[in-house]
């Protein structure tokens, strides 16, 4: 995949991830990695390299594909990017959002967490996020396994979602439409 130095911040991370990706697959030496990567930067990115690589070296400094990486993240996904994006992390409710959606989020952010994730934790806070209905199910479950975790919360939302269409459909006092209803002269008049 080339880099032309986009705007999007994430496209710089999902980038590195990709280029690890299939350099994990092909079993690439750190000295191919750089290789490889600099080819594929294109446009502004290339014109960057090219500066950025002149500097580096003219200051001594041996460039590999882990010096490569650093000084690629701190022009294009920087410091301040990631606290932001963990800040949202630890900030994330389900909200509006279903728990498949939730969960994708959620797993998108904590890439960013720059702390150790246990999974324990990970769970706890996934549970702790739910919309109320469905956390007030979940976390008595005490799930400690993510993806058992999400699938049971898929379940109750599921199901949840099911009692208030009965429950809508019953109306509120939870008669039956048209059911029990009597009216003051169903009795017999005399």
């Amino acid at each position: 995949p080339q880099f032309k130095g986009d705007a999007d911040l994430e496209v710089a991370d999902h980038w590195i991830c990709e280029l690890e990706k299939i350099f994990t697959v092909l079993g690439c030496s750190q000295e191919r990695r750089l290789t490889y990567t600099v080819y594929m930067l294109v446009g502004e990115a290339e014109h960057w390299w090219r500066g950025t690589h002149h500097m580096l070296t003219t200051r001594g400094v041996a460039v590999d594909w882990e010096g490569f990486k650093g000084v690629f993240l701190e022009k294009y996904f920087p410091e301040s990017v990631r606290q932001a994006k963990e800040a949202e992390f630890m900030r994330l409710h389900q909200g509006g959002m279903t728990v498949s959606e939730y969960a994708m989020r959620f797993e998108h952010l904590a890439r960013f967490y720059s702390q150790a994730i246990f999974e324990a934790w990970k769970c706890r806070k996934f549970a702790e996020d739910l919309k109320y209905e469905l956390k007030r199910v979940v976390v008595p479950m005490a799930i400690t396994e993510f993806s058992a975790l999400v699938e049971k919360a898929k379940v109750v939302e599921r199901l949840e979602g099911g009692n208030r269409m009965v429950k809508a459909a019953e109306g509120p006092a939870g008669s039956k439409k048209g059911g029990n209803k009597r009216n003051p002269y169903d009795r017999p008049q005399p």
